[in-house]
């Protein structure tokens, strides 16, 4: 029985075995329990609470004794009940109640545990296990739909190609089907972007010029209704991100602005450096600590309720009329940040608006990335004298590819897989390019093949190309370094502009081994020696880069060594090394 009013001892003498303790000691460990403790009498009322029954139910001691709480008299078994503070704040609470007495009359012993955080924690991990099962869906149906467009988009163009021989009517019907095949390609896009599944290319952006080039064109898109401001911050920090598609995200944003302002209204896109502590990243699932670059997009809309914004990331949730939008606007948002290293926050209160922030990491660099033109929008021709082996195992992709190459002058060989691919090219010393699926039957893919043929033949050019390209291409949310990658669905132009550009470099790459444990500290640096034309290998342990050092062979001219690797110092893998290329030039990585 519970009596902390009442002094009591159990003395040592009555049996050695037992230490006394006293009810002044008892109550002092009530009082410093973590759980909420309450007495209430067979009425409910409270006689009796510690601190932190006062600090679950939000309200003085003096305040809770002889007041009724409605605790549940269910003896014994532990059940779940909803707190209800002053202010209306609800908190979730786990409660167990015993029958006890109280200065002599029968009374409830409750241990009430605040919950509230823990379910948080389950909700979110709820959330994210859903999001990622959708995730793994999208992408398949993604992967599926670029083949078939693939298919789609490349009849059309051939059709557009030879549209003197078509009447109008004709004319017109295969500009609508390339129009919405288009608009299908863009919609697996955005699949995969959610997904976290498409190859980025990022680089060193400023996001104050990035805004500053789109302001125009928001402002037109968004029509003269609605003011668009840009607030740049100064001595803004470089992030790494891929500039097109950050431009895509800026426009989704800005557009579902828009239609949150049916009657006009004011978007305000600022940017600023912001340092995200521990307690934040704890606090969202998909946070990092450090130093980020945030993006803000505030309109002056409808806003969003705490229901609607709880699924606004989901793909295919939309509060659009049907037909008036996919759903797939802010699910690409997140899915971009997301594979970027970033975080997406959203606070909308309705009828004052929305805000959107997109924390994307700082760039470690200096060296903000150079203006590149933009490409052509000619198609460069090949000739005979150049051979290619298209290898690709859906044949109506492949009859495709084929074709296409063969109207832009090129002598071609084709394969369904692997194991054909290699007995053309031991037959065929002049193949020039090998343009191989990533997908192919058997035990070996695309990349594999790549990697198998250039053993015997290490100057073959190779391009990749593939609906999906997952994990086998994409690693930390970017591309592969010194990967050449034309994405399904491609148009004739992409196809001969891409096969072009590789068939035109004049000197294969000289391939420089990075062995370094910290992940972007290696990232950084293949970044820039790939932008300085090297082909980089990388490896995060000692194991690893002697594994790479003998697969590379005399294509691996030089090796950065990081001293403080997880498996072996860095310093004492030169002599293994040594034992394959005594005068590998290495230079040693330290902070020491």
């Amino acid at each position: 029985m519970f009596h902390p009013h009442e002094e009591t001892m159990t003395h040592a003498d009555d049996d050695p075995r037992k230490v006394g303790t006293s009810q002044t000691e008892i109550t002092f460990l009530v009082e410093k329990n973590a759980d909420g403790i309450l007495v209430v009498d067979e009425y409910g009322v409270v006689l009796f609470a510690n601190p932190a029954a006062e600090q679950i139910f939000g309200r003085g001691v003096d305040d809770l004794i002889g007041t009724a709480v409605g605790i549940p008299a269910i003896d014994g078994e532990t059940a779940e009940i909803v707190v209800l503070r002053p202010g209306g704040e609800k908190i979730e609470a786990e409660i167990r109640v015993v029958e006890t007495s109280w200065e002599n009359k029968p009374a409830w012993l409750a241990s009430i545990r605040d919950i509230s955080e823990r379910r948080l924690v389950e909700e979110r991990l709820r959330h994210a296990a859903k999001m990622e099962a959708i995730g793994r869906l999208t992408a398949g149906v993604a992967h599926d739909f670029n083949n078939l467009l693939t298919i789609i988009i490349g009849n059309l163009e051939r059709m557009q190609r030879h549209e003197d021989a078509m009447d109008a009517p004709l004319r017109a019907a295969a500009d609508n089907a390339m129009a919405g095949a288009r608009r299908a390609a863009a919609l697996t896009q955005r699949l995969l972007a959610f997904a976290r599944r498409q190859p980025l290319e990022p680089k060193p952006v400023d996001a104050n010029n990035l805004v500053a080039n789109m302001s125009e064109l928001l402002s037109r898109t968004l029509g003269e209704s609605i003011e668009v401001k840009a607030v740049p911050s100064k001595s803004l920090h470089l992030t790494y991100a891929d500039p097109t598609e950050l431009e895509a995200a800026l426009l989704n944003l800005a557009v579902n602005a828009r239609d949150a302002m049916p009657n006009g209204g004011r978007l305000v896109i600022e940017t600023a450096n912001v340092e995200l502590d521990e307690a934040y990243a704890a606090a969202h699932e998909d946070a990092r600590s450090g130093s980020h670059v945030m993006i803000s997009v505030a309109d002056t809309g409808t806003g969003m309720s705490e229901d609607v914004r709880s699924q606004a990331i989901e793909p295919f949730f939309t509060t659009k009329h049907e037909g008036q939008g996919t759903g797939l606007g802010l699910s690409h948002v997140y899915g971009f940040v997301r594979q970027s290293g970033g975080h997406v926050s959203i606070y909308s209160e309705v009828g004052v608006g929305t805000t959107i922030k997109l924390f994307l990491p700082r760039y470690a660099g200096e060296k903000e990335q150079p203006v590149q033109a933009r490409p052509s929008t000619s198609v460069p021709r090949g000739d005979l004298a150049e051979t290619i082996l298209v290898v690709e195992d859906d044949e109506s992709v492949r009859a495709y590819t084929t074709t296409s190459l063969r109207e832009l002058g090129y002598d071609v060989v084709e394969a369904g897989d692997a194991k054909t691919a290699l007995d053309i090219v031991a037959r065929r010393p002049d193949i020039d390019l090998l343009f191989t699926d990533l997908g192919l039957p058997g035990e070996m893919d695309g990349r594999s093949l790549a990697e198998r043929i250039r053993e015997t033949q290490p100057t073959l050019k190779v391009l990749l190309t593939t609906a999906y390209a997952g994990s086998a291409l994409v690693h930390e949310g970017r591309l592969d370094a010194g990967v050449d990658l034309l994405p399904k669905p491609f148009t004739f132009a992409a196809l001969g502009q891409k096969v072009r550009e590789i068939l035109d470099r004049t000197q294969v790459p000289v391939s420089v081994l990075v062995v370094e444990d910290e992940v972007l500290i290696r990232m950084l640096m293949a970044d820039s020696l790939a932008e300085a034309g090297f082909h980089v290998v990388e490896a995060g342990t000692a194991e690893d880069a002697l594994k790479a050092l003998g697969a590379a062979g005399e294509e691996l001219r030089a090796i950065v060594l990081d001293v403080g690797l997880p498996d072996a110092r860095g310093d004492e893998l030169i002599g293994r090394i040594r034992e394959f290329r005594q005068d590998m030039p290495i230079i040693l990585a330290t902070g020491y």
